[in-house]
């Protein structure tokens, strides 16, 4: 099978890039048309949320609202960080990326490196999908260059290694683990027994082959993606993390557009949205499968309670800094 989303139920068919945007992003035309770039950092477009950038990019171009919208995806304007400084500067008109990205603007989106805040992927979306608590989140941005959207996913995240099967923290001991540049991440990954290391994703592959580091965490699709089962042989569906993607518009493009125009824009972010997370869900299942066809071990029921008991010591970390408010509204939920 190949690791490319393109191969899985929701084909992205012909659909393809355009260069209209790279002219100019955002300013209005004399005709009162607003170019529109969504860009999906250093994502592939073959996957669940190159589905749903395109499906958003539909949207506003079927909208009759005047927009002439294009996508663009795998670092066509940058990387990550370089879309985060473009939606500063109103060089880039939309943008979507892992909320690590996003917490230099709001550190506040730091909670959702905790592990174990949400009991379940159906509770995570509740929290992220319209309503109190996503409001309070988009809420947030209010004093920076970028207006919050939408929050999409890039999901559960799980464990894997090639020591032994996980099943509970005991289980972890003395492991070196790949974890992400985090300061709270790295501290739970110790707390839950595991010896973490902060590597680079791009170099993440290697430093598995090589027995740099002898497990990491990532959402299934991401895990099957990058081909880990090939130096993987365990996988335990811990489910710790539940990680975002934020979506913003640069404050420039928000102020550019029709109030019409903003309530299409934001409409489109939530049909998106929704076809991203129907995407999600068959990459995950079809990536399920592909680790199995490759011989990984999957623990379906560790002792996420052991675990969870072990990771929350280290939200005072985070509310010591940015206090309680956002925790207790995703806990109210």
């Amino acid at each position: 099978m190949s690791r490319s989303f393109s191969r899985r139920s929701l084909l992205l068919g012909g659909l393809g890039l355009t260069t209209a945007a790279m002219a100019g992003c955002a300013a209005p035309s004399e005709r009162g048309i607003a170019d529109i770039a969504v860009f999906a950092g250093s994502l592939p477009e073959t996957t669940p949320t190159g589905v749903g950038v395109h499906a958003m990019v539909d949207y506003l171009n079927d909208s009759g609202a005047d927009f002439e919208a294009s996508a663009f995806f795998d670092t066509a304007l940058g990387d990550a960080s370089t879309m985060i400084n473009g939606l500063q500067e109103g060089t880039i008109d939309v943008g979507i990326s892992g909320s690590s990205y996003f917490s230099g603007l709001v550190p506040e989106l730091q909670a959702f490196e905790l592990p174990f805040i949400f009991e379940d992927l159906e509770r995570a979306r509740a929290v992220t999908g319209p309503g109190a608590a996503r409001d309070h989140i988009v809420d947030l941005f209010e004093s920076t260059r970028v207006v919050g959207l939408s929050i999409w996913e890039n999901g559960m995240r799980q464990l894997t290694n090639n020591v032994r099967a996980i099943h509970t923290p005991e289980d972890l001991q003395g492991i070196r683990i790949r974890t992400l540049p985090s300061p709270i991440q790295q501290a739970a990954w110790s707390a839950m027994g595991g010896l973490p290391q902060s590597i680079d994703a791009a170099e993440l592959y290697t430093a598995l082959q090589q027995g740099t580091v002898q497990a990491q965490e990532n959402p299934l699709a991401e895990i099957e993606f990058r081909a880990f089962y090939e130096v993987q042989d365990h996988l335990s569906m811990t489910s710790h993390v539940y990680t975002p993607f934020m979506m913003g518009v640069s404050r420039r493009t928000w102020d550019r557009i029709t109030e019409e125009q903003r309530t299409v824009l934001q409409e489109a972010a939530e049909v998106g949205r929704s076809a991203q997370l129907e995407a999600n869900d068959i990459a995950e299942e079809e990536a399920r499968g592909v680790l199995e066809e490759h011989g990984v071990q999957i623990v379906d029921d560790p002792d996420r309670e052991a675990f969870r008991k072990l990771g929350v010591t280290v939200w005072d970390q985070f509310t010591d800094s940015y206090g309680q408010q956002l925790l207790d509204i995703i806990e109210s939920m």
